[in-house]
């Protein structure tokens, strides 16, 4: 699995707009979320990194989420 950076990924097209995120990248059963929220929002850290993949009944779940 790719990790991007929270730089890497701001310079990327905004692909969908979530309540709280952006989606970055979006492949066959991958997607790469951007949080636009700080810790002062209630985030673990700023620049968080969500990663979902799309599980067997096609539900998609988190999979990783990291300090980008």
């Amino acid at each position: 699995m790719e990790r991007y950076t929270a730089a890497q990924l701001r310079s990327m097209p905004t692909l969908a707009t979530g309540q709280a995120d952006d989606l970055k990248v979006e492949r066959a059963h991958t997607r790469v979320w951007l949080s636009r929220c700080t810790v002062e929002d209630g985030e673990p850290f700023n620049n968080k990194v969500t990663v979902e993949r799309q599980g067997a009944l096609g539900r998609w779940e988190v999979r990783v989420v990291y300090q980008g």
